[in-house]
Order: C-alpha cells, then structure tokens, then sequence
C-alpha cells in the first residue's frame, strides 16, 4: 500500500482482508461483489452506507438542517442508482461533549425533512461522543423490481446524464447561489433512477458523486468498456453561466456532488429514456457512447485535474 494512500487504495486494502465469504450467508439471498453504488442483498434489495464528517463534507456556509437533508440525500442517490427506492435507514451520530442542543434540533428537523422528501423511514441507531468534529454516518435499504449495478454496459449504447453537472462545484467555489443550494440541499433524482430500472431501460447505472472524470471510468472498468464523451454536450445550469469554457468544464467533470445518474442504455430507446424523464420532471442528455475499449476519455481533450480529493496527496494525517 502506498505510504500516501488515496481514496481507491484504501477501499482496495479494505477489500484484501475481508474474508472469502459469511459463514451465515443464505443461499437465497447471494451478496454481490463490492463496486456498485449499494450492496444487493437479497432479491431486489440493497443497501449503502455514507459518512459525513464536519470540515469535510461540509462548512460553516451549511446549517444543520442542510446537513440532515444532505445526510438522507446522499444515501437516496446511490439507491436510486441501483434502480430502487428507499425504504429505511439508520443512523450513527457522533457529537463533541456538551452536545449542541441548538444544532442537533436542527439536523433533526433537516434530517426528518429528507426522509420525507425520499421516502425512508428511520428505524434506529446509536449515538456516541466524539474528541473531534461531528460525525455522521447512515446506513440505508432500498427495494426495486430489478436493481441496476455498474456492470452491464454494452458497445454501442448511449451514454446519458441527468439533470445538470457542476452546480454543486460553482457553489463550493464561486460562492453562487443556485450553487450553494444545490451543495446544501442536493435533490437526487432518485424515482428517475428508479423508473429506469423497473422498465430496464438503464444496462448500467451510478450516481456522480466524485465527478464523470472520476466516475465513468469506474463503470467503464465495472464493466469492461470504454467511453466517449463530447464535452459540448454536458447540461449546465445557471450556476455555470458566465464561466470561461476551461473553468466551466472543471466544475462539471472535476469536483463532484452533483448526485445526479450516469447510465448507459440502448440507442433504440433513446424516445423511452426521454419521455419518462419529462414524466418525471426531470432533465436527460446523452452526452455520449459506449465503445469497446479505450478506457474512458473525452473527445477532444484530456480530463480536467481534480478539483477535490479526500485524501490530498502530500497531506500527512495528524
């Protein structure tokens, strides 16, 4: 492992220890491998888990209601990523001593909020002190008629992304309004990703939490294609207006949480993929195919650098 580990060395020294397989695992109800957006386990159910810690995944520009919704948010999208819906969730909580009341009845209401919005119950939990920042973490099941993994891309399909990229990027960095709202309060479309998988139009699915120059390679490797993406192509919303190209670009590919799909499907179902889209009120754009090989890559020039990384390199942990 290198002495500087990032994010993907870290998950793939995780993987090399566990053991071969759960000495209670029942035979009706088969695992899958790691490497999806949630772990399918049992027929048409999944289940993710997703951290936030204070410092990191938010600042002082988001309450505490912000920080329950998003909590819930990011939960809902990689279920919705797999074609399904949220059914419940639990969560762990962990909080300096004295506790904030003030900020705990906030995340509170904010948390309540999104479990409404995505339609997950809250069924447990535990909370604890902590000698640092507030920490969160919830794990959260979902149901669906067929769930959608990384893995079934084929050469030759459409390759598609909902809603718009880089909003969250422009709020981060620029301090945009619509930016910051998105940042504070993502609203994934998790009954598209959902819809998608019930009417088997998406081959494979994720959500875009790290960024498509992050991401499409993963499902690309998922599921042993490349792809191409005309970067003309790639929706923006208001927050980019104005941008240079070269900066605009940065912030749709670069950063992340844009919790919005990327899935591959059939081009002889590009009118299905749309209409129910405009169904469901929300934004679709093939932004381009899936080839055979090649690794993924954009058409005309290389991927941005990163904008945001968990793990910086060079940054020692204290």
């Amino acid at each position: 492992m290198p002495d500087d580990p990032d994010e993907r060395s870290l998950i793939a020294t995780m993987l090399r220890h566990r053991p071969a397989a759960s000495r209670h695992r029942q035979v009706a109800h088969p695992c899958a491998e790691p490497g999806d957006d949630a772990a399918v386990v049992g027929p048409g159910e999944v289940v993710t888990v997703d951290a936030m810690v204070q410092g990191v995944h938010w600042d002082a520009r988001s309450s505490a209601e912000d920080v329950g919704w998003k909590l819930v948010a990011v939960n809902a999208s990689d279920v919705g990523a797999m074609g399904c819906l949220p059914t419940w969730a639990v969560l762990t909580l962990s909080m300096p001593a004295p506790a904030d009341g003030a900020w705990a009845e906030g995340f509170g209401r904010g948390l309540g909020a999104g479990l409404a919005r995505f339609g997950a119950q809250l069924v447990g939990g535990d909370t604890t002190a902590s000698p640092g920042p507030i920490a969160l973490s919830m794990t959260m099941a979902g149901r669906g008629v067929r769930p959608v993994g990384r893995h079934g891309a084929r050469p030759g399909d459409d390759l598609w992304v909902s809603g718009a990229l880089g909003d969250a990027a422009a709020g981060f960095l620029d301090d945009h309004p619509q930016g910051l709202a998105w940042l504070r309060r993502p609203d994934p479309p998790v009954e598209l990703g959902a819809a998608l998988g019930l009417h088997g139009l998406a081959h494979a699915m994720m959500d875009l939490s790290d960024g498509l120059s992050r991401d499409l390679p993963r499902l690309c490797q998922a599921s042993g294609v490349g792809a191409v993406v005309d970067p003309s192509l790639l929706p923006a919303g208001p927050a980019l207006h104005g941008l240079p190209d070269e900066h605009r670009l940065s912030r749709q590919l670069a950063f992340g949480d844009d919790y919005q799909l990327l899935f591959a499907a059939d081009p002889a179902d590009a009118d299905a993929v749309r209409d129910l889209a405009l169904q469901l009120g929300r934004r679709v754009t093939c932004v381009g195919r899936v080839v055979a090989s090649g690794g993924a890559r954009l058409a005309d020039r290389a991927w941005p650098a990163p904008l945001f990384d968990h793990f910086p390199p060079g940054v020692t942990p204290s």
